[in-house]
């Protein structure tokens, strides 16, 4: 009896260790969404203040990071460059044709021009 009251135990807190594992890894994409985002609106409202992105743009890009990080730890660090690209063009073309409108658009590109220049 005391040896399954004892082995119980020990699953239990291998499991809720495993979870706050996670729990962490997820808040640390989270928090690396958040500064892509805030990298975005920084690039937007460099060219024009009055485009900065809303609360629902932000979580809406912020959601897309987010599946994009955990989809690229997912990919592993085996997958091709080639992959990588791919995944990582997918999830930005959402970001950029279905979240941000032309004008926001077109500001960040040209903040991102005069960066270049």
């Amino acid at each position: 009896m005391n040896k399954l009251l004892i082995t119980a135990i020990l699953f239990l807190s291998i499991s809720f260790s495993g979870f706050s594992q996670s729990k962490k890894a997820l808040k640390k994409i989270e928090t690396k969404a958040t500064e892509l985002v805030e990298k975005i609106n920084k690039e937007i409202t460099d060219s024009d203040a009055s485009l900065a992105l809303s609360d629902t743009q932000k979580e809406a890009i912020k959601k897309i990071h987010t599946e994009r990080i955990i989809a690229l730890r997912k990919l592993g660090k085996e997958a091709s460059k080639e992959d990588k690209k791919e995944l990582n063009k997918t999830y930005y073309s959402k970001i950029f044709k279905d979240v941000l409108n032309k004008k926001q658009m077109k500001a960040r590109r040209k903040t991102k021009k005069a960066a270049k220049n």
